[in-house]
Parts: C-alpha cells; sequence; structure tokens
C-alpha cells in the first residue's frame, strides 16, 4: 500500500527516529553493513580490486566488520551532502533520482578520507571500488527497508491523485502497443521472453513491481519538471490550467532525468545491464546512460515526458517558472463569468458610482447600505445553489484522468455559460470496446443542467447497466426514456425541450467507428483532409408515434487520424466586429489549422481563440461550450 507519508515533507534523519545509539547501531548500521559486503561478494565486483573477498560477513574478524560498520555509519552524512536524507519506507520505495555525477562525488567524499583508504590499501583501484559502493547504497537501502529521498522532489499531489495518473501512464503504454501490433501483428497482442513481456492487462491487474513502476513515474512528474526550472501547484478558483508547451530542449532534459529514474527503478528491484532483456536473470540492454541509448530507446522517454502537460491539466494542476519572467505562459484568469457574478459586479460598480457622484446624508447611506446587502444576500443565495448544482455535476461527469485512460490523445474543451451546463460528455470504456458522447441539452443554466443529468442518467444506464454497445441502439433507448420522462407523448401536456447528440463506439483493437447522431456532425481529419459527417437522425423524422428509430455509419479509421465530437455551442458565439457568430465554416477552418499541434495545444488555442472572438466586441458567453477532440 502507498503510504500517505510519501508525501509528508517533514522527515526526521534517520539518527533522530531511533530511541538511542545502541538501537540505531543494531537496527540501521549493522544490517547496512552487512547487506553492502554482501553485496559486493556477490557481485564479484571486489575480485577487481582485491585477491580475498571469500569469507560470509558473520566470520569477518571484528576489525573488518568494525570497517565495514563505520563505512555504513559515513553514508547518512555523506548523502547529506546532496541533500539526500533516508527514511523507512512503508509498501511502496520511492525511486530518488542520483545522477553519475552525484555519484562520482560520493566516491570523492570515500576517497578523501584517509581512514577509508587506509583501510583499502591492498585495493589497486580504490576510486572505482568507492564508487560501485556508492551505486549500491541505495540498492542495499531498500534491502533492509528505507529509502534515499530529495526535499526538493517531494511533491504536493495526493496520493489519489497519483493513482489516477499512474493509470494514465499504464493506458499511455497500451495506446503504444495497440499501434505497434496494429502496424506489425494484425491486430493481436504477443509476449516473448527474449523481447519482454508486453503488459496488456488492465491496471489493476498488473504485477505489483510494474503498478508501483507506474506509480513511481506519476510520483516523478514534479521532479522531471523540477529538472527544467519549474514547479507544480494546484490552479487557484476561477484560473484556467493552461497547458505547458516544451521546446525540444526542455524535452530532452526532462527525457534524460526519465530514464535516470526508469534506471534507479530497476536497480532497486534487482536488475542489472545484460544484452538482452530477461525476466528471469533480470538484465536488461537499457540500464545504460541515456547518451549511449539508440534514438528508438530515447524516443520512448520523450513520448513519455510530452504527456505531461496534459496529465497536469487534467488534474487542474500547473507549472509554475522558477523565474518569474516566464509565468505569464502558464494561466491565466477565466474571462467567461456566470450572469449571476456579472450582476453581482455591476451592483457594486454602480453603487461606487453613486457614492462618487453625490454626498448622501448618513440616513440615506445606511438605507443604501442595508439594501445593497439584500440584494448580496439574495444574489450570494442563488450563486450558492448554482455552485452546489455545478458540484453535483462535476461528480457525475467521467473524471479527465479516466478520459486520459480511455484515449491518451485527447482533450475536453468544456466552459458552461452559467456555472452549470445544459451540454455534458460521456465516456465509457466496455472490454475493446469505448462508447463516448457529446450531447447538447436545449438550454442552459439550471434548466438545461436538470435535462443534462436526466440524460446523462438514462445513457449511462444503457452502456453500462443494460450493456448495449450499438450507437443506433443506444440513441433508441436514450430518446424513448427521455420522451417518456418529459411526456411528449402527451397531447398538450410534455415539454418540448429535447438534446442534440454525436455518440460513438470505438473498437481499439481494429480502430472502426461507429457513430450515430441527431442534429450535430461529427468531423475528422484524416489524409490532410477535415471531412464533416453529417447528422443521420433527427428526432422530427426519426421519432414517430413515441417511438425512435435511429441509424448508424461506420468509418474506418486509421492511426494519427483526429475527430472532434462538439455541440454548437462554440460556432454560436458571437463576437468580431461585427456582432456576428463565429459560424460552423470558420470553426472547420480553424481546427485544419491546428493539425500539427498537440491535443493539449489544440484545447488551449481554441479557447484562445474564442476569447480573442468574444473579445472584439466584448461580448458576454451566449451559450454553453463543447468540443472533444480525439487522435487516434
Amino acid at each position: 500500500m502507498l503510504s500517505e507519508s510519501a508525501h509528508n515533507a517533514n522527515y526526521q534523519l534517520i539518527q533522530d527516529i531511533f530511541s538511542d545509539i545502541e538501537q540505531y547501531r543494531k537496527k540501521f548500521i549493522s544490517p547496512l553493513a552487512e547487506g553492502l559486503y554482501n553485496a559486493i561478494k556477490k557481485s564479484g565486483s571486489l575480485f577487481r580490486y582485491s585477491e580475498n573477498i571469500s569469507e560470509a560477513f558473520k566470520n569477518l574478524t571484528n576489525a573488518e566488520k568494525s570497517f565495514w560498520n563505520y563505512y555504513a555509519s559515513l553514508i547518512p552524512e555523506k548523502l547529506k551532502t546532496l541533500n539526500l536524507i533516508i527514511k523507512p519506507f512503508e509498501g511502496f520505495c520511492r525511486t530518488c533520482i542520483i545522477s553519475d555525477k552525484e555519484i562520482s562525488a560520493l566516491a570523492q567524499i570515500d576517497y578523501d578520507n584517509l581512514n577509508l583508504v587506509k583501510s583499502f590499501k591492498k585495493i589497486k583501484d580504490p576510486r572505482g571500488l568507492f564508487a560501485e559502493l556508492n551505486w549500491l547504497i541505495p540498492v542495499v537501502l531498500k534491502s533492509i527497508g528505507y529509502e534515499v529521498i530529495r526535499y526538493e522532489e517531494i511533491s504536493e499531489i495526493n496520493i489519489s491523485l497519483v493513482r489516477k495518473l499512474a493509470r494514465a501512464i499504464h493506458s499511455r503504454y497500451l495506446h503504444e502497443i495497440r499501434n505497434q501490433n496494429l502496424k506489425a501483428n494484425d491486430f493481436i497482442f504477443y509476449s516473448s521472453a527474449r523481447t519482454g513481456i508486453q503488459y496488456t492487462v488492465d491496471f489493476d491487474d498488473l504485477p505489483d513491481e510494474i503498478k508501483y513502476s507506474n506509480i513511481d513515474n506519476a510520483i516523478h512528474i514534479p521532479t522531471k519538471l523540477l529538472s527544467i526550472g519549474y514547479k507544480i501547484r494546484q490552479v487557484k478558483k476561477g484560473f484556467k490550467p493552461f497547458s505547458l508547451h516544451l521546446n525540444d530542449e526542455e524535452i530532452e532534459t526532462m527525457a534524460r532525468v526519465e530514464h535516470m529514474r526508469w534506471s534507479w527503478e530497476k536497480r532497486l528491484n534487482g536488475w542489472t545491464q545484460g544484452d538482452i532483456k530477461d525476466e528471469v536473470k533480470r538484465t536488461h540492454p537499457s540500464l545504460i546512460p541515456y547518451d549511449l541509448l539508440s534514438e528508438s530507446e530515447k524516443e520512448k522517454d520523450r513520448e513519455l515526458v510530452k504527456l505531461i502537460p496534459a496529465f497536469l491539466q487534467d488534474i487542474e494542476y500547473e507549472a509554475f517558472p522558477v523565474s518569474p519572467n516566464r509565468i505569464k505562459k502558464l494561466s491565466y484568469a477565466l474571462k467567461p463569468q456566470s450572469s449571476i457574478n456579472k450582476i453581482l459586479n455591476e451592483t457594486r460598480e454602480l453603487n461606487e458610482q453613486i457614492r462618487k457622484l453625490a454626498a448622501l446624508t448618513p440616513a440615506i447611506e445606511e438605507m443604501v447600505s442595508i439594501r445593497n446587502k439584500k440584494i448580496e444576500e439574495a444574489i450570494s443565495e442563488v450563486e450558492g445553489s448554482y455552485n452546489y448544482a455545478q458540484h453535483i455535476q462535476e461528480t457525475f461527469l467521467p473524471d479527465d484522468l479516466y478520459i486520459r485512460e480511455c484515449f491518451p490523445d485527447s482533450f475536453v474543451l468544456f466552459k458552461p455559460r452559467d456555472i452549470v451546463s445544459g451540454d455534458f460528455y460521456f465516456f465509457s470504456r466496455q472490454d475493446h470496446l469505448i462508447i463516448f458522447a457529446a450531447v447538447d441539452c436545449t438550454g442552459h443554466g439550471i434548466p438545461g443542467a436538470l435535462l443534462s443529468t436526466l440524460g446523462y442518467g438514462i445513457l449511462d444506464q444503457a452502456v453500462n447497466e443494460i450493456k448495449l454497445t450499438e450507437p443506433s441502439y443506444i440513441l433508441h433507448y436514450l430518446y424513448n426514456k427521455v420522451h417518456r420522462f418529459l411526456r411528449k407523448e402527451s397531447e398538450g401536456t410534455g415539454i418540448s425541450d429535447d438534446m442534440d447528440i454525436v455518440l460513438c463506439t470505438l473498437d481499439i483493437r481494429t480502430n472502426t467507428l461507429i457513430y450515430s447522431s441527431v442534429k450535430n456532425p461529427l468531423y475528422c481529419f484524416s489524409n490532410g483532409e477535415l471531412i464533416e459527417y453529417q447528422a443521420q437522425n433527427s428526432t422530427d423524422d426519426n421519432c414517430e408515434d413515441g417511438d425512435c428509430q435511429f441509424v448508424s455509419t461506420k468509418i474506418q479509421l486509421k492511426i494519427s487520424d483526429t475527430i472532434y465530437l462538439c455541440s454548437d455551442g462554440y460556432s454560436d458565439q458571437f463576437g468580431g466586429s461585427h456582432h456576428k457568430k463565429y459560424q460552423k465554416k470558420r470553426f472547420m477552418n480553424f481546427l485544419l489549422n491546428l493539425r500539427d499541434c498537440s491535443m493539449s495545444e489544440q484545447s488551449d488555442r481554441l479557447y484562445q481563440e474564442m476569447e480573442h472572438w468574444r473579445e472584439e466586441n466584448n461580448e458576454d458567453q451566449t451559450d454553453d461550450i463543447l468540443v472533444i477532440g480525439i487522435r487516434i
């Protein structure tokens, strides 16, 4: 079990954990000394430096044992010179990233210690021995229940978020495996003892070592960002998590750090360098310095770190630079505000203007103050109801990291007009099928949110309880249920509210997409062209006599194709210099301009484009906005 203490920065030094010096020696120094001796003996490395190391530790002379105990006793203070500390671990041992340069520095400290050099006076290459001993320190510490950590590498991401990030990282791995096999193996996963096992199972079914490897990777996201001068923090309320756009140098730096992390993780689990990957002997050819890796191996690390900005955005964290001059590139305040907030702000501004224009008597001032207080209380009460409604809606909408688990290369741009939304999105994984949808209910604010709650509940029931996967059958169930609830079949008593939808089922084994839609189209960017797939259905034409029948269309997608689902909210926003709608044609052209951007950057640029469009004539947001982008 991953302990919450992994994120507690108030660590004690190892010497302070034990009640007295004797306990410290017995429970820490002696096991560490014996562990180092056995590790160096097992590796056979000392034969390069000495002709005699065959005795078991228990058979050493007291003087020989004293030397190893002395060496072990120096380790905590030696590590402290590099701001590294030792602590007990509980269940999960974090990987502390120690560079080759730092290992050399630790070995130099040993070499500068005259007592150590004197003890090893028969050693032909003491520098080499000290380097090897220092490589073994974290490994031996883990074997006796301790880990090496660095204060700067401690993050404030909580454990639940770490686990979600780990799932998303594994999902990305599965995504890459699918791509490789789609190209080379006709959709069949394979396993080979020589090339290594491909872990194609879901995250929960992974072996513990692999599962913790993903968790370790997630925990070290802040460390990788620290290597390029960034720290992370949770985005403040009222701010949008803006994706960090990495340049090639930053990607390469973080890829190096990721390889170091991976290498130490392997060492801590008993792996050594070997010509081939062998799960039994625990050898791996990539346990070498980053510069010696092949380009294909380096690219694996690069691709992984490129996803970090999107992962942070999903959990509403942001990277902020240690140097303040780059802060403006990271996040900015949300400009669209709900009508409730606007009324409250305008009321306060009006009162300030009245006070500036006229000198009010104390009696009138008191009366105005009382009235203003009542207005603010009334507005705050309504705002509180909206905020709680938003909490309910956010609870049932799919989690961002779950979406990332379904589609590693994707974004959801979701901007309600009035705190809560009549638009909603849906994602569900059923074995090799992923069912997802963009839905636009009549209205916005509270009325739209009520309808969206009804629609989401029925859609969830159709997919996750009844297990429908064919889009036309799902729409049949959805609309029949919604119309019955709204009594649309009742003469004169029902209401005309409805919903427009694009609903898809993707078979991730074959990249076959089946979609069914009402009013809203599906867009697909493929072979350099943006294709619009028109809606095949209309509730006016497809729902007669209270029974709705729908048709579906099949599309064969290819790797790197990009699909977009959206409501009409984006294209219907008013703005520009002439107070006109953005329009679908302009929207499609803008998507074409984004074709070479990453999905996270596409989301940011779509948001910025709409802000600029509305700001040109100081327009309010007129409808909920929902755009979903997925790269296959």
